[in-house]
């Protein structure tokens, strides 16, 4: 996935939540533009409302290591 590709994502994110997934197994939620900043060549995610990162204030993950990148469903519930 290019660098633009995802910064396209994480910025709307506050919509559909994008979970990245890493070559350790780990994976990542990032629920909201605020809590994801795409720099050259890795994402940095800090923790955020639903969701801790094993007790760091952020990871750091390098492009190389992420496997899998995936919107989920929205955030937002429907209001009749």
């Amino acid at each position: 996935m290019k660098e633009s590709d995802l910064r396209v994502l994480i910025r709307e994110s506050h919509l559909k939540p994008v979970r990245i997934s890493m070559d350790d197994g780990k994976s990542y939620t990032v629920s909201h533009p605020d809590f994801g900043f795409v720099a050259d060549g890795a994402i940095i995610i800090s923790n955020g409302p639903g969701h801790e990162i094993d007790g760091a204030g952020f990871v750091i993950c390098l492009f190389d290591h992420i496997t899998r990148v995936e919107q989920m469903k929205s955030n937002k519930s429907k209001v009749a």
